[in-house]
């Protein structure tokens, strides 16, 4: 079984393989998923990047309104059943932002 988690790190892919105990983040691209769904990741990546200042609040994504972390949120859940439906039985698809972001408006 392998084992994919889907969780957005500032200025990483959001797609982490399980290797042994330890996650390696990797680029969508890598994985046997359609273009379309790689591309898509890329542009949630990149949407979760842009709600940082790195110059002066690095620690802290803002989003415009809850609404819009919200829709964040839900967009990433689409993109882990689009995982799961390409990705098949032999993986198993974790999205579940609250783990690392407790205070995430999901």
């Amino acid at each position: 079984m392998k084992y994919l988690r889907v969780l957005p790190e500032i200025e990483c892919w959001p797609t982490w393989v399980r290797r042994g105990k330890q996650f390696e983040n990797v680029d969508p691209g890598s994985l046997p998923i359609s273009f379309e769904l790689a591309a898509a990741l890329r542009d949630w990546s990149d949407r979760w990047d842009a709600t940082y200042d790195l110059e002066d609040d690095p620690g802290n994504p803002r989003f415009l309104s809850v609404d819009v972390e919200r829709q964040f949120w839900r967009e990433g859940a689409e993109i882990a059943a689009g995982l799961r439906s390409e990705l098949g039985p032999d993986w198993t698809i974790e999205y579940d932002p609250r783990t690392s972001y407790p205070s995430a408006h999901v």
